[in-house]
C-alpha cells in the first residue's frame, strides 16, 4: 500500500537497492473491494522519480477466481466496475484508448489452478486489446499458453513479476522483465518499448538476441524463402546462476541448444537458419540458482526449488506473399483449444451450478465472486463467450 506520497522516498530507496529502474504498485480488487495495496493516486500524479529510478501505481483488477488477474499499466486513471466485474472487455476498451497496456498474471500456475489465466485469455483475445502476459514469477515460468498467442498471430510481450510481497517472497524484483528504452528514461517511453516488445524476462541472467541484426519486437519481412543471421549472448554471474545451456526456438520449438563450457560466464552463438514459413524466434535458458531468498508460501503456491531461467521477447519474421502465423495449422489446432474452454466455460456458467462457482475455493477471500455477481454478469458474460466461440471457430477451419 502506498497511502500517502510521504511513502514515495521509502519505496525509492527499496528499487534502488534491487536496481529495479521501473516499479509498477498495483492496486488490488476482487468484485466488491478495489482497496488491496490501495494507491493515493494513479495516472501521472502517481508518478515519483529519483534519477533513472521511476516508481508508478497500476492495477491488479478485474482479478476472479476463474477468468484470472488482469493488470494494467499507464492508465489515467484507477478503473473499477462492480456491476460488470465479469466483462474485463469493458476495462481494457477504455484503457486501450488512453495508450495503457493491458495483460494477465501468474501464467505460471497450470490451466485449472484457480488463478490461470487460460480461460480469461479465451474470452477478451479476439478483441485484440491483450499487450502482455506474465510468464515468469516464483522460481516458474510459463511459456506454453504465451506460444499458443504467439501461434494465433497475436505479438504479446513476455514480462514478469515478482508478486512482492505476496507469496513468501523476500525482496522485490526477484523475477524481473527488463525493457530496452532509446534515450532518456521516462514512464511513457518505457510503456511504448514494453507494448512494443522490447523485453526479456530473467531472474538472473542478461540475454541479447539478433535476427538479421534486428531486435525482439522487430518484425522482418522477406521478400523469398531465405536464410537469416541469427545471434545470441546470455551472460551471468556464475557463483549465483549455473545456467546449463540456452536454446534457440522457432515457433515454440527448440532447434538449437548451446550449453555452458567449463566454468564460462556467458553462452554466445551465431547461426543460419533456412526460413520458409512465417515464424517467431526468441532464446531461453535454464540452469539451478543459489538464492536463499527463494520462497513461496507452501499453504498457497507450493515450494519452489530456485532456477536460472530467462527468456527473450520474440523477433517475427514473415515471407511477402506467404500466409501468417494465423494461416498455420498450429494456429487452428489453438483455435480448437480456446474453443473448447469456451464450450466448457459456458456449461460451468449454467445456472445451477452459479452457487458451487462462487463458493469453490478454500481461500475465498482472495478473489471469489459471490453467486449473486455470477447471476447478475451472467447474461452478459454468456454473450462474451459466445462472441469469441465465433472467432476461433473461424479461426480454426481457415
Amino acid at each position: 500500500a502506498r497511502t500517502t506520497a510521504d511513502f514515495n522516498p521509502t519505496v525509492s530507496k527499496m528499487m534502488q537497492a534491487e536496481d529495479i529502474h521501473v516499479a509498477n504498485l498495483l492496486q488490488m480488487g476482487k468484485v466488491e473491494d478495489f482497496t488491496i495495496a490501495q494507491q493515493y493516486a494513479h495516472g501521472p500524479d502517481s508518478y515519483y522519480q529519483e534519477g533513472n529510478h521511476i516508481l508508478v501505481a497500476g492495477q491488479e483488477n478485474p482479478r476472479t477466481h476463474f477468468l484470472g488477474h488482469t493488470i494494467t499499466l499507464g492508465a489515467e486513471r484507477a478503473y473499477f466496475n462492480a456491476d460488470e466485474y465479469l466483462i474485463y472487455r469493458l476495462i481494457w476498451e477504455k484503457t486501450e484508448k488512453e495508450g495503457a497496456i493491458n495483460g494477465f498474471a501468474h501464467a505460471i500456475f497450470p490451466y485449472g489452478s484457480f488463478i490461470a489465466p487460460h480461460d480469461g485469455l479465451a474470452v477478451v483475445l479476439p478483441h485484440d486489446l491483450l499487450h502482455f502476459l506474465e510468464v515468469l514469477q516464483f522460481d516458474r515460468s510459463g511459456y506454453d499458453i504465451w506460444y499458443d498467442l504467439l501461434a494465433l498471430g497475436y505479438k504479446i510481450t513476455p514480462t514478469a513479476g515478482t508478486d512482492y510481497p505476496c507469496g513468501g517472497q523476500l525482496i522485490p524484483g526477484h523475477e524481473r522483465f527488463y525493457t530496452k528504452v532509446e534515450g532518456e528514461l521516462t514512464y511513457p517511453k518505457w510503456i511504448e518499448s514494453v507494448r512494443k516488445g522490447r523485453t526479456f524476462v530473467t531472474t538472473g541472467p542478461m540475454v541479447e538476441f539478433r535476427v538479421d541484426g534486428r531486435e525482439p519486437g522487430d518484425e522482418i519481412v522477406l521478400t523469398a524463402k531465405s536464410k537469416v543471421d541469427i545471434s545470441g549472448e546470455v551472460s551471468f554471474d556464475p557463483s549465483r546462476d549455473d545456467l546449463s545451456f540456452v536454446e534457440l526456438l522457432q515457433n515454440g520449438n527448440v532447434i538449437e541448444r548451446f550449453s555452458r563450457i567449463g566454468g564460462a560466464s556467458k553462452i554466445t552463438f551465431k547461426v543460419e537458419k533456412y526460413v520458409d514459413r512465417a515464424s517467431w524466434f526468441a532464446v531461453r535458458g535454464y540452469g539451478s540458482r543459489i538464492d536463499e531468498n527463494a520462497l513461496a508460501d507452501p499453504v498457497i503456491f507450493g515450494t519452489f526449488e530456485p532456477t536460472s531461467l530467462v527468456h527473450s521477447g520474440p523477433i517475427y519474421v514473415s515471407l511477402k506473399n506467404h500466409s501468417g502465423l494465423r494461416e498455420s495449422e498450429r494456429a487452428r489446432e489453438v483455435a480448437r483449444e480456446f474453443l473448447a474452454r469456451l464450450t466448457d466455460l459456458e456449461r460451468v456458467l449454467s445456472k445451477d451450478n452459479l452457487y458451487y462457482l462462487g463458493d469453490k475455493l478454500e481461500l475465498p477471500d482472495i478473489d471469489a465472486v459471490p453467486k449473486n455477481i455470477l447471476a447478475k454478469n451472467r447474461d452478459a458474460l454468456i454473450k462474451e463467450i459466445n462472441t469469441s466461440k465465433k472467432f476461433f471457430k473461424k479461426l480454426s477451419r481457415q
